[in-house]
């Protein structure tokens, strides 16, 4: 699908800009990350389309230095490593390739459970060196804490451990959600947020299979 869902998505062009400015410009030095959660339904089944379209605006800013954050890790759930990486291609931004110095995929699509490992010597899920060279693939997404320090290590790989800070993007909750419990998913977002070196996180989350039932 389309990175620029503006018509489909249902956002105004003054919100979209606003929500792209948010993002771009993070939270202050002291304050948490600032923080967007996007929201789909069967319904209003665009948010995967708007979850790229600001990615892409994000890794823009980014990459051209507009955003105070220098890096952008992905959490990728959803879509594959080498969606990413075409996604950001096809907007220019891998042009000189410059990429790998600020943009890492924590890859929690290709083999979420350690199955492949567990069936194979090597995974090879994609070919391509420069996706290979972006991605941290992770075998067990049940451990939280894991990837919690698999976050703060790629992002510090990129900008190191002073004032320097980073983004982070999650596509999606909703599929973590079908691996953790709630309140260890609400904390390690929670603990993104309070991390002195991330400035702007969000995620993408398919409200439809959250709700409650009584």
């Amino acid at each position: 699908s389309s990175p620029h869902p503006r018509g489909s998505s249902g956002l105004s062009a003054m919100a979209e800009a606003s929500v792209g400015r948010a993002l771009r410009d993070g939270a202050l030095e002291g304050e948490h990350a600032a923080a967007l959660s996007l929201k789909d339904s069967l319904s209003c089944p665009y948010g995967a389309s708007v979850f790229a379209h600001f990615l892409h605006g994000l890794a823009a800013n980014v990459s051209a230095g507009r955003s105070p954050a220098r890096g952008l890790v992905l959490i990728g759930f959803d879509r594959s490593p080498s969606f990413y990486v075409d996604l950001l291609k096809s907007g220019g931004l891998d042009s000189d390739g410059s990429t790998g110095k600020w943009f890492r995929v924590l890859d929690c699509y290709s083999d979420p459970l350690g199955w492949k490992e567990r069936l194979s010597s090597s995974l090879q899920g994609d070919g391509d060196t420069s996706v290979h060279e972006l991605r941290t693939v992770v075998r067990d997404v049940r451990d939280v804490s894991k990837l919690y320090s698999l976050v703060l290590d790629l992002g510090r790989g990129m900008v190191g451990e002073g004032k320097c800070r980073f983004a982070v993007a999650i596509d999606s909750v909703s599929t973590l959600l079908r691996h953790a419990s709630l309140p260890s998913v609400a904390s390690l977002i929670s603990n993104l947020r309070a991390h002195n070196q991330i400035s702007t996180i969000f995620w993408l989350m398919h409200s439809d299979l959250h709700e409650s039932r009584g």
